[in-house]
Formats: structure tokens, C-alpha cells, sequence
């Protein structure tokens, strides 16, 4: 696993898109899994997904995607409204309607609540392990070269053996919700059912030798040709992709290539005569892992000049700067991708670590905004409270530092260390305000935890009583 835990300090994220990838061994699984975030994979698979969470009755603001590192074809539903989807059905995907028809039929699941009634759903691996291993990946990749907010781990008993395996009923019944979900949007089930049938061909394989998808979906003949003569019926059969959907998929397949296949086969797929938007894309990422920064920067350079209100154009050249050393030259590209989604909590996490990594403390104040900006919108990014305790700690602000590391080492499971400085900064900030009562709840979370694992005593906080002109704010 060593050179994939090199992988996490050199390589850093797909342009947004976390690269860091940390894997523990676990006695009986061949391997774990990895996670990556990347804000524009996210969010085009969100748009994807969104009109089936509606249609469903969902809230999509409470649905969470997650990208599996896995070059096979698999989605899951784990842990509740949290879908995830392997990067390999990504990259394999012939059009997006064989993404939003897998994504309507996981949603069937959840409205269903089969996760819910499946007694060994995740073999072990409760809906509470699962996500705070999630919320804590950030700290186990900090000081990591990138910022996009990577949170990569692996659980002891997460595995790909652990994936929820559903019954032929309950497939039967997601089939019949995805449908209902795709014609109450106006969507053909074209692509969903063409997924099936090139997955139905594995049936007869050895399990070890079959997609995830297929040992964990139970796929049969009569299933598939059910859903395929319902599907028939429905009058957006025949409905043709959207523009920019494909547009959308392309990016997408074109990053994922240029950061998860090694260099020759992103060049061989996207040759330099490739103009494209894809081709420059994926050349700019894989030249990039090459460490030919002019390359790297030519192509990226093209990109921004012809899409200059693009922000994941600008986020990518701010990557390649920063990864490259060039953290001076990185800043501008990020604040410009900022200023073009500021809603993006990922891209003011890059921001932020790129002016902390200059260390100049004229320039704490915008690493700290935006900072808080994007842990209000994604507070279980405990790399991005890792870089906000080193911008408060850099400007004397002690207590607001150790909050912050406070805050980490919580979602990173390290109670010791959360309760160690949660003590540090409770008589150092102003007693009532959000910050102190937030740190009096990691007391009483990681001393509890202490507690019941006997590895420490209850102990109070000082009782002196915080001085009035405490650093918080």
C-alpha cells in the first residue's frame, strides 16, 4: 500500500478532484476503498441525479454523493441518502442516460428503504462507522499538496466484499421506481435498461469474476427483458440525450482519465491532435502527473482563453501551479475560480490552503474567510479545519486555533487529541458565543468517548473564567 500512500503527497486530487488515496490492509479483503472529491464531478453527477430525488420525494440537499475509486462498474446506497458510484462506470458510461438510469434505480432503493430492512446490509459496517470514516478522511491526507478538500480512507471492515446486496424482489421494485421516476421527468429508461443488458452478459460468470454491480444487483434474463418492455411503453423512449449532459459526461471522462490512467494511455486516448475541450482537458491533467509543467500550462492556458468564465478551468491551473511549487503564481487562478462559484465550498478550501502555504500573514485574514465560508457549507472537511487551525494559529489567535484542531481530530476519531485541545481552547475564547459552547460539546463527546474506552477519566475544564477580550469572534 506504500505507493499508494506516495500517491497522497504527490499526486494530490483529480482537479478538484482529490487524489489522495490512503488504504489499510484488512485480514479477508483483497483491498478497501478509496474515495475522491472533485466539485465538478460532484455537482454535474447532483444534476444528474436531482430530477429523480424530486420525483422521488427526496431532498436532494439531503442526499450525499460519493466517488469510489474503482475501475469497475458499481453504485451503491449506503448509510442512509448516500450514493455511491465507482469512477470506472463513469469512465465506461456510452451516454449519460446509463448514469441517470443507474442513479434513478439507486434512488428506488432509498425511497423503498431496503437499506433500511436488509438485516447485514454492509456486513458489520454500521451507517455510523461508515460516515464518520467519511467526515474524517480529511485529517489522515493533511499536508497532502492540494486542497481540494480530499477525504480518502478506508474502514477496517469496508471493503468491496461489503457492498449491500439486495434481494430479486427488491431489484424488481427499484426497477419499477426508476422507471416512474424517469417517466415523471421525462426521461427515457433507454440507458438504464442498454446497462443491464451489457452487465446481463455476466450472469454466468465465477463471482469473483463479475462487476460489483452484478453481485451485489442480481441481475436475470427475465428481469432484465420485464424492464425492458416497460420501459418500451413509456413515450420517452425515445427522448434524445441532452447537449449538455453529454458535454458533461465528457469533461467528466476526460479528467478521470487524465488523473487515474497512467500518462501513455490518457496521450494514446486524447493524442495532441485531439483539440477538443476533452482532449486539452485530459492532456493538461496527464501532462501534469508528468511533471511537464509548460506542457501542462500551454494546454490548461488554452482552455482559459477560450472559456474564461469557466471555474474549473481556473482551479486546474491553480493546481498545477500549486502542486508544482509555484504557490505564489497559484492564487490568482484560485481566487478567480472562487469568484466564479463562490458557492463551492471545494474551491475556497484550494483557496485557502494555497495563501496559508505562503505563510504571509497580510494574507490570513482571506485564507480564514474563506475558510469558514466553506466549512458552514461542508463542515465534515476536516482538512480544511486543519488548514484554518494553521492560519488562526499563524495570526497569535490561540484559542480559535485549537478549536479549529479540535474540530479536526473529532471527525478524524483522534479523541485524545480533540479532547487535548478543546481544554487548550475553552478558557481562550468568550464565554456564549457559537465557538465555546461548540467546543464545550467536543468536551463532552471526546471525554465520554475516553470514558467509555477506559482510557482516561473525566476531567473538567479549567475554571477560570475566560478573560473578556478572547479571540473569538
Amino acid at each position: 500500500m506504500r505507493h499508494l500512500l506516495r500517491r497522497v503527497a504527490g499526486v494530490g486530487r483529480l482537479v478538484g478532484l482529490v487524489m489522495a488515496v490512503v488504504l489499510s490492509y484488512t485480514p479477508g479483503y483483497a483491498q478497501g476503498i478509496s474515495l475522491i472529491r472533485d466539485a465538478e464531478i460532484e455537482r454535474d453527477i447532483r444534476l444528474y441525479a436531482t430530477p429523480a430525488w424530486q420525483a422521488a420525494g427526496l431532498d436532494p440537499a439531503a442526499v450525499r454523493i460519493f466517488l469510489v475509486n474503482d475501475k469497475t462498474l458499481n453504485a451503491f446506497v449506503a448509510g442512509g441518502q448516500n450514493i455511491f458510484i465507482n469512477t470506472g462506470l463513469i469512465i465506461k458510461a456510452r451516454n449519460p442516460s446509463e448514469i441517470i438510469g443507474v442513479l434513478a434505480h439507486e434512488t428506488g432503493h432509498i425511497s423503498a428503504g431496503h437499506l433500511a430492512r436488509t438485516q447485514e446490509a454492509l456486513k458489520g459496517a454500521t451507517a455510523t462507522m461508515i460516515l464518520s470514516m467519511l467526515a474524517g478522511l480529511g485529517a489522515m491526507v493533511a499536508g497532502a499538496p492540494d486542497a481540494g478538500a480530499a477525504l480518502i480512507a478506508s474502514g477496517p471492515q469496508f471493503g468491496q466484499r461489503v457492498f449491500l446486496s439486495y434481494s430479486r424482489t427488491q431489484e424488481s421494485a427499484a426497477d419499477q421506481a426508476a422507471l416512474k421516476f424517469l417517466n415523471d421527468t421525462g426521461q427515457s429508461a433507454h440507458g438504464l435498461v442498454d446497462f443491464l443488458e451489457l452487465l446481463g452478459d455476466q450472469e454466468a460468470l465465477l463471482t469473483t469474476n463479475k462487476d460489483p454491480y452484478v453481485r451485489s444487483h442480481p441481475l436475470t434474463s427475465d428481469r432484465v427483458a420485464r424492464l425492458r418492455e416497460l420501459a418500451h411503453s413509456s413515450p420517452y423512449w425515445n427522448a434524445p440525450e441532452r447537449p449538455g449532459y453529454v458535454v458533461m459526461l465528457k469533461r467528466m471522462q476526460a479528467k478521470l482519465y487524465g488523473f487515474l490512467r497512467p500518462v501513455h494511455q490518457t496521450l494514446l486516448r486524447y493524442p495532441p491532435s485531439d483539440r477538443s475541450i476533452y482532449g486539452r482537458y485530459a492532456r493538461a491533467i496527464a501532462y501534469h502527473q508528468d511533471a511537464r509543467l509548460d506542457a501542462a500550462l500551454a494546454e490548461v492556458n488554452s482552455l482559459v482563453s477560450e472559456w474564461p468564465a469557466d471555474p474549473y478551468f481556473e482551479e486546474l491551473k491553480g493546481q498545477i501551479l500549486f502542486e508544482s511549487g509555484k504557490v505564489s503564481r497559484a492564487i490568482e487562478p484560485y481566487r478567480r475560480a472562487v469568484a466564479l462559484l463562490p458557492d463551492e465550498p471545494l474551491l475556497r478550501v484550494s483557496l485557502g490552503q494555497a495563501i496559508v502555504a505562503l505563510e504571509d500573514k497580510a494574507l490570513m485574514p482571506e485564507a480564514i474567510k474563506n475558510l469558514e465560508v466553506s466549512l458552514r457549507k461542508d463542515p465534515q472537511n476536516s482538512f480544511a479545519w486543519h488548514q484554518l487551525a494553521i492560519a488562526y494559529n499563524a495570526l497569535g489567535k490561540d484559542g480559535l486555533a485549537a478549536h479549529a484542531a479540535a474540530e479536526r481530530y473529532v471527525l478524524a476519531g483522534r479523541m485524545r487529541e480533540a479532547l487535548a485541545q478543546a481544554r487548550q481552547a475553552l478558557p481562550k475564547l468568550k464565554k456564549g458565543t457559537p465557538n465555546w459552547w461548540r467546543t464545550q460539546d467536543i468536551l463532552v463527546l471526546a471525554e465520554s468517548h475516553m470514558d467509555k474506552s477506559g482510557k482516561q477519566a473525566r476531567k473538567k475544564p479549567p475554571a477560570k473564567k475566560p478573560d473578556s477580550d478572547g479571540d473569538d469572534h
